[in-house]
């Protein structure tokens, strides 16, 4: 079933570059304990931006996702409600996690200004993204781009160890 997405008359019928743009995360291409509500929407942000975008080319409209690595954002503060109050002892990993983004805070190696003057001139076709069409994903930050890269290459080794099973499952 498509995903539909009513585009208002007058931004179909508007000149130019029309780029919608959502927020993605690095944390979508590495699962790990305590954050799968986290990394399943960012996830699944990834994959309807680029089902949108396929259903919205049509309309002259690109959809890009922007997947920033670790950035000095704020979100790991203490001061963020996203923990319980109540742990239990088989959720010791979790509480290391939380101790190890405690500690991470503020020491992010991104720099949200430089991110951010990137993907403007990637939306607006300037600067570093100028003679550049948009691309389907904007990778933010070294850090985002090797973990990005490990995975896909991590996955090209579990495809080549696993092709002459899966390819057992055709009809004959």
């Amino acid at each position: 079933m498509p995903i539909r997405l009513i585009v208002a008359e007058s931004v179909r019928a508007t000149p130019g570059h029309r780029t919608i743009s959502n927020f993605g995360s690095v944390v979508s291409w590495q699962g790990g304990p305590g954050s799968a509500i986290y990394v399943g929407t960012k996830w699944a942000v990834s994959g309807i931006s680029e089902s949108l975008r396929a259903e919205l080319a049509p309309f002259g409209i690109n959809v890009m996702v922007i997947e920033p690595g670790w950035f000095r954002t704020g979100i790991l503060g203490k001061g963020v409600p996203v923990y319980s109050e109540k742990s239990l002892g088989v959720y010791e990993d979790v509480g290391r996690l939380r101790e190890m983004l405690g500690e991470v805070d503020g020491k992010q190696v991104g720099d949200t200004g430089k991110a951010c003057r990137v993907a403007v001139d990637v939306l607006t076709r300037c600067g570093c993204g100028e003679g550049k069409d948009v691309p389907i994903r904007l990778v933010l930050g070294r850090d985002a781009f090797e973990v990005i890269g490990e995975k896909c290459r991590a996955t090209l080794r579990l495809l080549g160890e696993w092709e002459g099973v899966v390819g057992d499952t055709d009809y004959d």
